[in-house]
C-alpha cells in the first residue's frame, strides 16, 4: 500500500462530485495479487470498473492508474458490484491519495471533463 498518504477524499453530501465516462485498463492490488479490470467511471470520489469477478464489499486494495498527466495509485474501497452480463460492474470509493499522485489525478480529470461531457 502507499506509504505516504496526503489527500482523503470527502465527498460533498449536497452535491454528487461530477464523473467522467471512461475506457481504460486499471489494475488493483489485493493481498500481493493483481487484478485487473477495465475502469468505466471515475470521479473526484471515486468510480466504477468492470470486473470478470466481484469483490467484497469493504475490501480494501491499492488502485494503479496510468493516465496522460502519469501514474496514479490511491488506497480504495470497493462497494456493492452489480453484475452487467458475463462481468460486474465494480464500484469503488477513494480513500487515500499520495500528494503527488493526487495532483496528477486531479489534472488528468480536469482534461478529460474538458474534452467530454460529464454526467
Amino acid at each position: 500500500m502507499l506509504t505516504l498518504m496526503a489527500h482523503f477524499p470527502h465527498p460533498h453530501a449536497s452535491s454528487r462530485a461530477p464523473r467522467v465516462c471512461v475506457t481504460t485498463s486499471v489494475s488493483f492490488s489485493l493481498e500481493g495479487k493483481q487484478i485487473q479490470g477495465t475502469l468505466q467511471v471515475v470521479s473526484t470520489t471515486g468510480g466504477s470498473a468492470r470486473m470478470a469477478r466481484p469483490l467484497k464489499p469493504g475490501t480494501l486494495a491499492e488502485i494503479l492508474l496510468h493516465t496522460s498527466a502519469g501514474q496514479v495509485s490511491a488506497v480504495v474501497e470497493f462497494l456493492y458490484a452489480r453484475r452487467q452480463g458475463q462481468s460486474f460492474a465494480q464500484p469503488f470509493r477513494f480513500l487515500a491519495f499520495g500528494e503527488d499522485d493526487y495532483a496528477r489525478f486531479d489534472r488528468n480529470l480536469q482534461m478529460l471533463r474538458a474534452g467530454q461531457r460529464v454526467n
